[in-house]
């Protein structure tokens, strides 16, 4: 008995080889069909609307700079899920170090939630609470929470412990808490 591959299966390893032979046209498909994939994944990293977009951008150039053969054997949006989560990271380095940097001359201001009381969120609305957190309390907590990684898996990205990992979590639950609070009468 043989099977047919998926149509959808073989349009996209076709559109994947072409990308891969940095065929524009290609590209430019590739990029339609997953652009609202990628800003989902890539608004749990960033710190605004703009943010996501260059992690999106910046994905998508990974993505074609290192597109081998060897993705096309496997789960591709798992795949690019990877490549922008990693882009995510780097954004998330590439900010802490220029805040390291200029943390002496800023003065920081609390931020303050404001109520929005609707009744019910929405994914703006958890989008919007996810960037009123610390960067790397946001990064961890979607790590963590959002693409299932683990505390060990988490630290090893970041270049902090294990232990570092836990407490950012707990503190991100911590601030969540008190920004949903409203929403949920808690």
């Amino acid at each position: 008995m043989s099977m047919q591959p998926d149509i959808g299966t073989t349009a996209r390893l076709r559109l994947l080889h072409e990308c891969f032979r940095r065929e524009a046209a290609a590209q430019r498909q590739l990029y339609v069909q997953y652009y609202a994939f990628a800003r989902r994944v890539a608004l749990n990293y960033a710190e605004d609307d703009d943010g996501a977009e260059d992690i999106v951008q910046d994905a998508f150039v990974k993505l074609y700079r290192h597109l081998e053969a060897a993705v096309f054997s496997g789960d591709f949006e798992k795949f690019f899920r990877r490549v922008i989560v990693n882009t995510g990271i780097d954004h998330f380095r590439a900010r802490s170090a220029r805040r390291r940097i200029t943390a002496r001359f800023r003065r920081t201001q609390d931020g303050q939630t404001e109520n929005a009381a609707p009744g019910k969120l929405e994914l703006q609305d958890v989008h919007r609470f996810l960037r009123q957190l610390s960067p790397r309390y946001r990064v961890v907590f979607s790590l963590f929470v959002l693409e299932g990684f683990t505390h060990p898996e988490i630290a090893e990205r970041l270049g902090i412990s294990v232990g570092t990992s836990k407490s950012n979590l707990a503190k991100a639950r911590k601030q969540l808490r008190g920004l949903v609070g409203p929403y949920f009468q808690l």
